[in-house]
């Protein structure tokens, strides 16, 4: 019966594992995933209010909803955790596979103290690409070497990644004695031998070829021991146990290499299947690797269940830098704050370091702004009370030889903090991402990340009332979108009206980088804002609509992207490789329709708020300020959590284009807080967009 049963169920999960692609899956070709792909007006103080911040609670079991008590320990083994047994992980993760860049970066991180090389992507993926003998398998042993003997030379260790099961193997007979757990290890035995040197292995199952719960037991000693049927038993967390304990039993008792285990996951009941099986796992030392947000890099989501919730086993925090969703270190992700928050949770959570992304493909953040993002959690590593205003002085300092005595430094500084909210509020849709998986412009009607990474509620339910108004969106939701999507062009443009200011402090070179920058960051905000209005004005019904607005502001934004394309291809940066006029032009192409010829093009009024302004902080608050383009009455909702904020300050009545200054109080160190305006006038509410601002 269990043969029929697996025979039966075989061709879905075939179908299943060919879909479960991630941005962990390398690019067939090299990067075709991902192509070469706070409105702060006023000084910021020497306090440790970063501008611009943030993520959601979870709902899900497994998060630890205490985020300031330190988890100390796994209760039913008795283990206590202490963050003295354990050398602090400053670890840095390498993807491009070109031998110059894997020295480069080496010879990079050793500047910056790392003692954690970890080797991916296109260097390597699964133990099998090491395996044959031919010209491919070679070339990546070579790579291999020279980055495990580099990474040596300065002082640190070098770990390979390898996913289970690989390659794709859907039967399973998960039984003590089967054949396959001496396949596996075969296959480990054979491949670490021909790059002896190395330490340790970063083993996966999310996006496996075949994750263990998309198998099928083919035998009955699954059946005898479990319930269920082929897909259901062994449990999924029954299964990451037995991978662990017999995969990673070669890796660390046999072949004696260090081991971790990175916790990846697509849907949500993959969280309880890591959490559960490693907590389970016997006789095999480890240490969890965990993503800052919950599956990708989403700024919005729930911090990783998993971290400090896999029995006795401390975690490393995994980051990107360099941006793979947000700009790909072309379009500046300068965000200190950001990492501090994400690092605080896991230092709560028996934290002991952190492996960083500082590249996707040939896309590098040394080198660009983005390298503040390094020096952040380098310098937080090293003590976490490291004030955020100081790491920002210093890398302003050092990266563009501008000290903070200078009168153009703060000017640099409040430039560089609004590329935060920039890039959040271009790649996202009210705090969900909805269209590429990448850094680039849609170039159709796709919101190809709607349903998929988009889906909020599967991690936090709070988020289901906002994602269903963007999933059925109506006129006041586009207005909102175009709200969010308008702050980024005011911010962006503020930034290029500033810069003159930096043309005498600043050298020759680093003052043309940084405006080419800057250029591209306002050119694509507006064509996201465009972007944003079209596809959302259709779906709001668009041509079928009473309201004939829709599909104005529908030829509108067409016609924006043909100006902005324009613009692009005479005053913008010819190297820039992400979001470029190609793409506007192709969505174009791919969106007219013949009843644009008997509409009239127009744009939404506004944006009727200003983006927030940080302005000053105290001991215990914050003070910004904000206009509106009308007479209203002023709210600001504020809290720790998103999309539900929690509180709110009324301000009270505020003239038009008048700015409103208000006092957050009594706030609580530690902690990063989230708040948007929101107005009142004529009967109808305005909603501004979200500011995180990060309180040390």
């Amino acid at each position: 019966m269990r043969a029929i049963i697996f025979g039966f169920l075989v061709f879905l999960l075939l179908g299943v594992s060919a879909c479960s692609g991630s941005s962990d899956s390398p690019p067939a070709d090299g990067d075709t995933d991902t192509p070469d792909t706070d409105p702060d007006p006023d000084n910021a103080t020497d306090g440790d209010t970063d501008p611009e911040g943030t993520d959601g609670d979870t709902d899900l079991d497994a998060e630890d909803a205490q985020e300031d008590s330190e988890t100390d320990g796994d209760a039913e083994s008795g283990w206590e955790f202490d963050r003295e047994d354990y050398t602090p992980v400053n670890g840095w993760i390498l993807l491009d596979p070109d031998p110059d860049a894997i020295e480069e970066s080496i010879l990079a991180a050793a500047e910056y103290g790392v003692n954690h090389i970890q080797l991916s992507h296109d260097i390597i993926m699964n133990i099998e690409d090491i395996l044959s003998d031919d010209e491919e398998a070679r070339t990546r042993v070579e790579r291999l070497n020279l980055g495990i003997s580099l990474a040596h030379q300065h002082g640190m260790k070098a770990y390979i990644w390898a996913h289970e099961f690989s390659p794709t193997t859907i039967a399973v007979c998960y039984a003590p004695d089967d054949p396959i757990w001496e396949t596996r290890a075969q296959a480990y035995r054979d491949g670490l031998a021909k790059i002896p040197d190395v330490d340790g292995v970063i083993l996966m199952f999310g996006s496996a070829p075949t994750p263990p719960w998309l198998t099928a037991c083919t035998c009955d000693w699954c059946e005898e021991n479990y319930e269920g049927n082929a897909l259901t038993s062994p449990p999924g967390a029954e299964r990451v146990r037995l991978v662990v304990e017999n995969v990673g039993g070669t890796i660390v008792n046999e072949l004696g290499k260090e081991l971790f285990i990175r916790t990846f996951v697509h849907e949500p009941s993959e969280i309880a299947y890591h959490s559960e099986g490693l907590a389970t796992a016997e006789n095999v030392a480890f240490v969890g690797m965990h993503k800052g947000p919950v599956q990708d890099w989403q700024p919005y989501n729930p911090h990783h269940p998993c971290i400090g919730n896999i029995g006795p086993h401390p975690g490393v925090l995994e980051l990107d830098v360099a941006g793979e969703y947000f700009g790909r270190s072309v379009l500046p992700f300068c965000a200190p704050g950001y990492y501090w928050y994400r690092l605080r949770h896991a230092w709560n959570h028996m934290g002991i370091g952190a492996a960083i992304r500082v590249q996707r493909g040939s896309a590098h953040a040394l080198g660009t702004p983005n390298e503040v993002n390094i020096r952040a959690i380098t310098e937080l590593m090293q003590d976490f009370d490291t004030p955020l205003e100081s790491i920002w002085d210093g890398f302003i300092q050092d990266f563009y030889d501008l000290p903070p005595e200078n009168a153009a430094q703060p000017v640099l500084k409040r430039i560089l903090k609004t590329t935060f909210p920039v890039r959040r509020k271009s790649h996202y849709a009210l705090g969900v991402w909805a269209l590429e998986k990448s850094s680039e412009l849609p170039t159709d009607y796709e919101f190809d990340q709607f349903s998929d990474r988009g889906d909020m509620p599967k991690w936090d339910a709070d988020w289901e009332e906002e994602y269903n108004r963007l999933k059925s969106p109506d006129k006041a939701t586009v207005a909102r979108i175009w709200q969010e999507a308008s702050e980024a062009v005011a911010l962006s443009a503020a930034s290029l009206t500033d810069l003159p200011t930096l043309e005498s402090a600043l050298s020759a070179e680093a003052y043309s980088d940084l405006r080419n920058r800057l250029v591209h960051q306002h050119q694509t905000s507006r064509a996201w804002r465009a972007v944003k209005l079209y596809l959302w004005a259709r779906r709001a019904g668009g041509f079928d609509s009473a309201d004939g607005d829709l599909a104005a502001w529908m030829k509108g934004a067409r016609e924006d992207l043909e100006n902005i394309g324009t613009d692009m291809e005479t005053n913008g940066w010819a190297g820039a490789t992400v979001a470029t006029s190609g793409q506007i032009a192709a969505f174009l192409s791919n969106t007219d329709d013949s009843r644009f010829a008997a509409v009239a093009a127009a744009l939404p009024s506004g944006p009727a708020l200003s983006p927030l302004a940080f302005r000053e902080q105290g001991e215990n608050w914050v003070e910004f300020s904000v206009s509106c383009d009308r007479d209203a009455v002023l709210h600001i909702d504020y809290g720790t959590e998103i999309p539900d904020y929690g509180q709110t300050l009324d301000v009270g009545s505020v003239s038009a284009d008048t700015p409103a200054v208000f006092r957050l109080e009594n706030l609580e160190r530690g902690n990063r807080y989230v708040l948007r305006a929101r107005a009142e006038a004529g009967g109808v509410e305005i909603l501004g967009g979200d500011y995180w601002a990060f309180i040390q």
